[in-house]
């Protein structure tokens, strides 16, 4: 809890007046575990994750069963201007097998791209995850971003794109074009916090470029935390932004993403002006 005091520190940077919060993005990795979705505030963003993608494990040609229940979703999405992107691991620039949290072939990642498109029309996009190099190159971004770029729009020409570097990757924005989305943070509030040179200037070169910022920060337990890290994002000024109270850790057994927050209600009052 220390390290939030970092978090006090920066706020007290902020101008007198009153800055506009970021606006909600929700990281939705809810299965079919789909109530949660009718909770989400008007003109957010979510995420569509039925099984680490929309393909079976086992198959490359076939969804996932019982997607029929997203229908009320979409209804949903549609009345209250919600927009949903499909979740797509991509391994990491690894693409020489299908392991989860690993690789991801190029075969799977198009078979989930138009999976997604031809079985739900209304997605807006796709977020395409594990989109930094597990063996570092920042001369790799430009050509595994682009091949990404192409399959949405082999599928959707007007599809939108969120790519998950997960880190305040300078390389990486540099590879993302105007009028696309990248996750520049996703770690604890302590690092939140407390890498305040590297975050800022990454999302300040995207917006230059003319690229959506979007910060997500788990591991925040408490409603002040949450307060907390809030006042840096007002520093930092991604466009959107989720905070989480579970750990991010899940290979040790953690449902980050699996429920909305305990102090959901602050967040989307916070977030949305609700």
């Amino acid at each position: 809890m220390k390290h939030f005091i970092i978090g006090l520190l920066l706020a007290a940077l902020l101008p007198a007046q009153a800055l506009a919060h970021p606006k909600l993005a929700v990281v939705s990795y809810w299965g079919q575990r789909i109530e949660n979705f009718e909770r989400i505030p008007d003109h957010a963003i979510a995420l569509i994750n039925p099984n680490s993608g929309i393909l079976a494990s086992d198959s490359i040609t076939a969804p996932v069963d019982n997607l029929g229940i997203y229908k009320s979703v979409f209804r949903h999405a549609q009345k209250h201007d919600l927009r949903l992107y499909g979740y797509v691991p991509t391994g990491y620039f690894n693409h020489a097998c299908v392991e989860e949290g690993k690789c991801q072939t190029w075969e799977r990642i198009e078979a989930q791209v138009k999976t997604y498109f031809n079985t739900m029309p209304g997605l807006t996009g796709i977020f395409f995850d594990e989109t930094a190099p597990a063996d570092y190159s920042c001369d790799a971004y430009a050509a595994e971003y682009q091949k990404l770029r192409d399959l949405v729009a082999k599928y959707r020409p007007s599809g939108k794109i969120i790519f998950n570097v997960g880190m305040p990757d300078v390389c990486a924005v540099k590879a993302v074009k105007s009028g696309e989305m990248i996750v520049l943070f996703e770690n604890d509030g302590a690092h939140y916090v407390n890498d305040y040179a590297k975050i800022k200037a990454a999302t300040d070169l995207a917006h230059q470029n003319g690229v959506q910022v979007w910060h997500i920060v788990n591991n925040v337990p408490t409603r002040a935390l949450f307060n907390t890290a809030l006042k840096a994002a007002d520093i930092y000024a991604p466009d959107y932004f989720y905070v989480i109270d579970v750990s991010g850790d899940w290979q040790a057994g953690f449902d980050t993403y699996g429920d909305l927050p305990s102090y959901w209600k602050s967040e989307v009052k916070a977030l949305s002006g609700q």
